[in-house]
Order: C-alpha cells, then structure tokens, then sequence
C-alpha cells in the first residue's frame, strides 16, 4: 500500500484532512506535501497513523520513507517491508483454506459411507 492511500485510509477515517492532521499533530499542509511527494512523515507520525487507520506499523513506516527516497539500494530495504508481509498473508490465506478442507462437514452421502463400512466389521 502506498502512502496516499494510508493517508486516505486515515482521511476517511478521522471525516477530513484537517481532522486527520490534529490527530497526527501536523499541519493539513504537511500532508499535502507528503500526498505530493515533496516530503515524508517522521517515524512516530507514521506510527499514529498506523494505529489509528489499524495497519502494521513497519510498512507505514517504509511507505513514508518511500515518498522522497532516491538511494536506490535504501528504496530496496524498505521495498522488502511489503514483501515480507505479502509472504506471511500467503501463509495465512492457505492456512485458512487447508482448514476450511479439512475440517468442512460431511454431506449425508459421505457420512453413510463411513457407517455403513464400520457397520461391516466383525468383531
């Protein structure tokens, strides 16, 4: 996720800009030069703002670091941030759908089958 949209996460959220800003503690302005990419926020302004709209703080914090970076090896490190992420919701995605596999109920069919062939052992 971009910066703009945080911010816009963070908009929508508060009802305004100007509502968005009194809770960071930074002027309207500032965030428009960060929408603009003139500027970045500093880290415990992203951390607010993290907080606030629910969002991990680490990838507010690179996207913010994003917005002016011109370093190319320093763009790479904060690109990873989001890669990481996306690998532990792939995780959690397929871990999500082996569970709803194994453990989705029966139809009558498939329950029938598994009486009927307890049913057939002598004892």
């Amino acid at each position: 996720m971009k910066m703009n949209e945080y911010l816009r996460k963070g908009q929508e959220k508060a009802g305004s800009q100007i509502k968005l800003a009194k809770i960071l503690e930074i002027s309207d302005r500032y965030i428009r030069l960060v929408r603009d990419g003139d500027r970045s926020l500093a880290d415990d302004v992203c951390i607010k703002l993290a907080d606030y709209i629910g969002e991990d703080r680490l990838e507010v914090i690179a996207a913010s670091n994003l917005v002016t970076e011109k370093d190319e090896r320093k763009r790479k490190i904060f690109e990873s941030c989001f890669k990481h992420t996306d690998k532990a919701a792939s995780i959690a995605m397929a871990a999500i759908v082996i569970s709803i596999l194994t453990f989705a109920p029966m139809s009558p069919i498939q329950a029938a089958s598994l009486t009927e062939g307890a049913s057939n052992i002598n004892y």
